[in-house]
């Protein structure tokens, strides 16, 4: 334990340009074909099996000397439809693509462990599967895997994930629910004559808003908002048909059958008021990442112990998701996030000038191995 340190320093320099290749090669959700390939031939190199699933999600295996359990560290992989922004000189080179959520980050993270844990095997006392994940940002990786059951055998799963709105090296955790339900729905309205689809689609949001603070309780969290709103023209100009997006959040699932009746009255009154057609597609509500309090516990002393008690901070539910909770539903584990802000500046993920230092690059790989000791050290 106490060579951990020196083995991630001694390799820091190697970690450095893995995040920069990766942060230059965006790929968009299930699309990360390059970079499963980038991975795959480390694993390969360092002579570490493994299996596949989906389009490009890859599982490997390090295997101890002893007998033991099995814990799983996972990464996700994918980047987002944004133009990048930050000057850097490693910045993308692919056009509209860019690592905005820090995944480049995770997946160096990811194949950092894997090369440490396979050079010193021999203290391992179980198996440990280091997941590197696709299309996390559309809710289908985590899914590919699990119905792949690669994970079937898995005792616990533990994942680390950026943050640029907590201190560079402070961990932020919490039991129990850690994110909300999300759901929402597809807005299509289609006018015909005189009728305006823009004066319809306006409507439509003012009344969705009206309803909201009506109906759902003001005690609680909660997000009902327009996200897309846009409209297509005849050939003559005018608005034929226009299309609005909404995204639904709540750390109360109860909440969600009322979020989706308020989407559906709306429609109904909208399209009588306009005299116009309206679909509505709702989505349904998905799975809140549920945090087991042992290995939130576990997690936490791992913290206090190597990083320092400054460096651990309990939080409150984002009302954000993440398709980590899915792993959750079976699989007993704990998701954490690390910070990144500097100089006290916090900023939100998912910009054109989202930024993250290298520096985390080795807190983050020390956290997990000494994870991966604690896990196995248990009795």
């Amino acid at each position: 334990m106490d060579k951990i340190k020196e083995i991630i320093q001694s390799q820091k320099d190697f970690f450095t340009e893995v995040r920069h290749h990766l942060h230059q090669k965006p790929e968009l959700s299930g699309n990360e074909f390059e970079t499963a390939s980038y991975i795959r031939s480390f694993l390969d190199a360092w002579h570490i099996p493994y299996e596949t699933a989906g389009q490009t999600s890859t599982v490997a295996l390090i295997e101890g000397t002893e007998k033991g359990r099995t814990l799983a560290l996972r990464g996700d992989m994918d980047a987002l439809p944004i133009s990048e922004e930050t000057g850097l000189s490693w910045a993308s080179e692919n056009p509209a693509v860019m690592h905005a959520c820090g995944h480049d980050v995770h997946t160096t993270f990811m194949l950092a462990a894997a090369k440490c844990l396979q050079e010193n095997r021999e203290h391992l006392h179980g198996k440990v599967k280091i997941i590197f994940q696709e299309a996390e940002e559309i809710g289908q990786g985590a899914k590919n895997i699990m119905s792949a059951g690669l994970l079937n055998d898995v005792d616990s799963i533990v994942a680390l994930h950026i943050t640029q709105e907590v201190d560079m090296g402070v961990f932020s955790l919490g039991y129990e629910t850690m994110s909300s339900f999300g759901a929402g729905g597809k807005v299509t309205i289609e006018a015909a004559g005189r009728d305006n689809p823009i004066l319809a689609a306006g409507s439509y949001i003012y009344l969705v808003t009206s309803l909201a603070s009506q109906r759902l309780p003001k005690s609680e969290q909660i997000v009902l908002v327009p996200t897309v709103v846009k409209t297509e023209k005849t050939a003559g100009g005018e608005a034929a048909k226009g299309t609005l997006s909404y995204n639904s959040r709540t750390l109360n699932f109860a909440n969600e059958e009322a979020m989706q009746s308020i989407l559906q009255t709306a429609a109904e009154k909208t399209a009588q008021t306009f005299n116009c057609k309206i679909n509505l597609e709702l989505r349904t509500p998905g799975n809140v990442v549920n945090n087991d309090r042992h290995f939130t516990d576990l997690a936490a002393s791992v913290i206090r112990e190597h990083f320092g008690p400054e460096a651990l901070l309990f939080s409150r539910p984002v009302m954000s998701g993440e398709d980590f909770a899915l792993y959750q539903k079976t699989i007993p584990g704990v998701f954490i996030h690390i910070g990144g802000a500097e100089d006290g500046i916090y900023r939100a993920l998912h910009t054109s000038k989202t930024y993250v230092d290298d520096c985390i690059l080795p807190i983050g790989i020390e956290f997990l191995l000494r994870y991966v000791h604690a896990f196995f050290a248990e009795k």
